[in-house]
């Protein structure tokens, strides 16, 4: 029996590097009852456990040998918990919308998250879109899309992760930025 001769490539696994949010120093502008979140969703090739580049506007590309380990899915609606507990908006934050008393859901859905290649320029991209549901009413009470680009510094695979990282920091900054001006603006109509 031959044995090949060739180099193993093993995958390598990355995780989002996103710092938490501060917690509030001052009141919030209106606590409303608990939070569900659902996790959000995204199209199949974004969080199917590869990291996704695009050569081009038309073409997806995926590095065989460089992975998630956590679904970006998980991870950002993950990131989008923690981030609304640090501002205080709600009673409580959970995820799933099955328990007593949620008063309102929020989901949403990842549109791009993604390395995007125009020449030399290479950048991250993260698009989110949410809504926020008043459980009683079935009413749509928010909804927004953010998004962010980040410059890719460091061209390897990590550099791409860490700007990722950033661009989704920074998207669900602007997400939470939105929904606590519509909770402000709605309180004083």
């Amino acid at each position: 029996m031959l044995v090949g001769c060739g180099k193993v490539r093993y995958p390598k696994s990355y995780t989002l590097n996103i710092p938490k949010s501060p917690p509030r120093t001052s009141p919030p502008p209106v606590v409303l009852g608990p939070l569900a979140i659902r996790e959000f969703r995204c199209p199949e090739y974004l969080c199917e456990g590869r990291i996704v580049y695009r050569p081009s506007p038309q073409e997806v590309g995926f590095y065989e040998y460089h992975r998630w380990a956590m679904s970006p899915r998980k991870a950002i609606s993950q990131l989008i918990a923690d981030s609304l507990r640090s501002q205080s908006l709600f009673v409580s934050v959970v995820f799933n919308e099955a328990g007593v008393g949620t008063a309102y859901v929020l989901s949403g859905n990842i549109e791009r998250f993604e390395e995007v290649d125009e020449g030399r320029d290479v950048r991250a991209v993260c698009s989110i879109s949410a809504q926020l549901i008043d459980a009683r009413t079935i009413s749509v009470v928010w909804s927004h899309t953010a998004s962010a680009t980040v410059p890719v510094v460091k061209r390897d695979v990590a550099g791409v992760v860490s700007s990722l990282s950033a661009a989704a920091r920074i998207t669900v900054d602007r997400l939470v930025e939105s929904l606590e001006k519509e909770l402000a603006s709605a309180r004083t109509r």
